[in-house]
C-alpha cells in the first residue's frame, strides 16, 4: 500500500470521532430539529409544531380546534306564581284592550312555553407546552407543563329559533305597563320566565335567552406521557395525559351571573354539569413527522 493511501486512511480514522462529536453537539443545539404534528383526544383535533431545546427539553405550540356541532336541549318556561299553562290567556283580550297595537301580546305565547335550545361547545384554544425528559438517553417518558389559551367561554346556549320568545317579552312588558296595571292587579297577572333556584330569568328585548359558561382564558396544564416532540426517526407517536386547570366556572344568563349557591339543582343539566368542572382531563395521541 502506498504511503499516500496510508496517510489518507489514518486521517479519516482520526477525523471520524471529531465528526461524530460535532454532529452530536449540533443535535443538542436549540432548534436543531423541528417537527409538525396532528393530535386527537379530549381536546378535540390539534395541529402543532415542535422543536428540541436541549436533550432534556422540547417545546410544542399549536391550536386545538373543536368542530362546530350543536346539541339539542329543551327548557320549560313558567309563570312567577306557577300558574297553570294557558290560564293567563283567559285574560289576554282584556289586557290587550289596555295596550296600543304595537304593545299587544300575541296569543301564540301559549305555544312557546317549552322551547328547544342549541348548545355550542366552544373549546377551541391555543397551547404552549414544554416537555421535560428525566432520562433522555434511556426513555421517551416526559413530564409536561404549560398552558392552554382560549377566549374563556367554553359553552354557549341560545334558543334554536332566534327571537322565538318575543311574545313572552311582550307579555312581561305589558305586565309592567302602567296602562295595564288595573288588569294586572285585578287578576294578579304574573311574569313569565325560567325559574332557576332563586333566579327568575326572562327573555331579552329581542326575545332570546343566551347562556354561557366562562372559565379562565389562561388555563395551566400539568401532565405526563411518552414520546418525543421531534422523533429520532421520520415519523413518531406521542401520548399525553394530564389536567387543564380552568379555575371556577361562572354561569351567565342574559348577561347576569348566577351564583351556584343560589341556583341549587334547578340549573339545566348541561350548564349544571359544566359549571362544576374546575379541571379538564386531557388525553391525547399525537402523530408527529420530523422535518429536519
Amino acid at each position: 500500500m502506498s504511503m499516500k493511501r496510508k496517510l489518507l486512511i489514518v486521517s479519516v480514522l482520526i477525523l471520524m470521532p471529531c465528526s461524530i462529536a460535532l454532529a452530536q453537539e449540533e443535535d443538542n443545539l436549540p432548534f436543531s430539529h423541528m417537527g409538525v404534528g396532528v393530535s386527537v383526544g379530549t381536546t378535540a383535533l390539534g395541529v402543532n409544531v415542535s422543536t428540541v431545546l436541549t436533550p432534556w427539553m422540547g417545546v410544542r405550540a399549536g391550536i386545538n380546534v373543536w368542530p362546530m356541532f350543536k346539541l339539542g336541549h329543551a327548557m320549560h318556561f313558567r309563570t312567577a306564581d306557577n300558574w297553570e299553562p294557558g290560564y293567563y290567556l283567559q285574560h289576554l283580550d282584556e289586557l290587550n284592550a289596555r295596550l296600543s297595537a304595537e304593545e299587544r301580546v300575541l296569543p301564540t305565547i301559549d305555544d312557546i312555553m317549552d322551547v328547544n335550545f342549541k348548545v355550542h361547545p366552544k373549546l377551541t384554544a391555543g397551547h404552549l407546552l414544554f416537555d421535560i425528559f428525566p432520562f433522555p438517553t434511556r426513555s421517551s417518558f416526559h413530564l409536561t407543563g404549560g398552558a392552554h389559551l382560549g377566549t374563556g367561554t367554553v359553552v354557549y346556549v341560545h334558543n334554536k329559533r332566534d327571537g322565538i320568545l318575543l311574545p313572552i317579552t311582550m307579555w312581561n312588558k305589558a305586565i309592567d305597563n302602567p296602562e295595564a296595571h288595573p288588569v294586572v292587579e285585578k287578576y294578579n297577572l304574573p311574569r313569565i320566565g325560567l325559574a332557576l333556584g332563586d333566579y327568575f330569568i326572562t327573555p331579552d328585548e329581542e326575545g332570546n335567552i343566551n347562556a354561557k359558561i366562562r372559565v379562565s382564558g389562561f388555563r395551566p396544564y400539568l401532565g405526563m406521557g411518552f414520546g418525543r416532540p421531534v422523533p429520532h426517526k421520520r415519523i413518531g407517536c406521542q401520548f399525553d395525559f394530564g389536567l387543564q386547570f380552568w379555575g371556577r366556572p361562572r354561569v351567565y344568563v342574559n348577561g347576569e351571573e348566577l351564583k351556584p349557591e343560589k341556583v341549587g339543582d334547578d340549573l339545566d343539566d348541561i350548564l349544571s354539569i359544566v359549571s362544576r368542572i374546575r379541571v379538564f382531563p386531557v388525553l391525547n395521541v399525537r402523530l408527529v413527522g420530523r422535518i429536519f
